[in-house]
């Protein structure tokens, strides 16, 4: 079990929820556009279907979902698909200035996303590199959140022990999979309870 009096070297962030405000439709609307269809038949066709979980399960490579877009009708490139990727990701610009000043302490600081290979490959122009040592992302795992493999993947990707390690997330039950590998974490959605969270585990001392 973890230490609660040891103040973490590690803090693991959710993207979506947590470091942005996850925002789907925008996504949708862009994919849409390009493609020369309705937002409905873009979640049927992507989403509803099961490709965008199996994205992030690692099952396709960027290359391969690109593919599978122009086959759609998708008529941009590698770099349009990243752009209409990463709309859905609008960044708390006041959690990644709590990033910012975990990593001024020296705190490593990393993501741990259910997301696929396309936004990995547009992350930095979603949240600044300021923030960020390492982006772990499910589709690099094989496994998704609340998973106990993708937890133990992440810490073995990080050379991370989960007593060493805080994580934050807006989803309960992510929060409750990491705890029972002794891995300390708050669900949060908000900049102040984020901030609430770090300081409640001794961090942010000098801010």
């Amino acid at each position: 079990m973890a230490n609660d009096s040891e103040r973490p070297e590690l803090v693991l962030f959710d993207l979506g929820g947590v470091l942005c405000r996850f925002e789907p439709d925008r996504r949708a609307a862009e994919l849409a556009t390009a493609i020369g269809v309705t937002e409905d038949e873009v979640h049927a066709l992507v989403f509803a279907s099961g490709l965008d979980q199996e994205c992030d399960l690692g099952l396709h490579s960027e290359a391969a979902i690109l593919e599978r877009f122009r086959l759609l009708g998708f008529s941009g490139d590698r770099d349009g698909l990243r752009r209409a990727w990463a709309t859905a990701f609008v960044p708390d610009r006041a959690v990644i200035a709590l990033a910012i000043a975990l990593r001024s302490e020296g705190v490593v600081v990393a993501t741990l996303s259910d997301n696929g290979p396309v936004l990995l490959a547009a992350i930095e122009s979603v949240v600044t590199p300021l923030a960020i040592d390492e982006h772990v992302f499910s589709c690099m795992l094989g496994a998704t959140k609340p998973d106990p493999a993708a937890f133990l993947a992440a810490l073995k990707f990080l050379d991370a022990r989960p007593q060493q390690t805080f994580f934050v997330d807006d989803n309960p039950i992510n929060v409750l999979g990491a705890r029972q590998l002794g891995i300390r974490g708050a669900q949060a959605n908000r900049a102040a309870d984020v901030e609430s969270a770090l300081r409640s585990v001794g961090l942010l001392r000098a801010h």
